[in-house]
């Protein structure tokens, strides 16, 4: 089966080729990445913390498996305790059970999708 070609790096002024299942070069790749992390600061900064742990493990303990896949009838183990809504907007609700969801990595991918990366 043919490889998809590459395509030139989206990324202003680059003349570089990304690779087929990229959008960037890998160096604008890293570079956004690196600018992402820095400007979404640290775990703790974040949001969460010790405290966070706790009820991450109240809730995983509570819901083990993905939410989205099991009302479709997939059973899948929860990867990732998501917050329904964001800790960015809401911090009131950042520990309130209610306000979390357990999901698989796809699920959470889907729910993120295109918020990640400058995208």
């Amino acid at each position: 089966m043919p490889m998809k070609p590459k395509r030139q790096c989206t990324y202003p002024g680059c003349n570089l080729y990304a690779e087929p299942n990229s959008s960037r070069c890998k160096e604008h790749k890293r570079k956004v990445a690196k600018e992402y992390d820095q400007k979404r600061g640290n775990s703790g900064e974040r949001g969460y913390d010790a405290i966070w742990q706790k009820v991450r493990n109240i809730k995983a303990n509570q819901d083990p498996l993905c939410e989205i896949c099991l009302k479709e009838g997939i059973v899948k183990p929860l990867d990732v305790v998501h917050h329904i809504k964001p800790v960015e907007t809401h911090p009131e609700l950042r520990l309130v059970i209610d306000n979390l969801m357990s999901l698989c990595t796809a699920c959470h991918e889907e729910i993120h999708k295109g918020e990640r990366w400058g995208r």
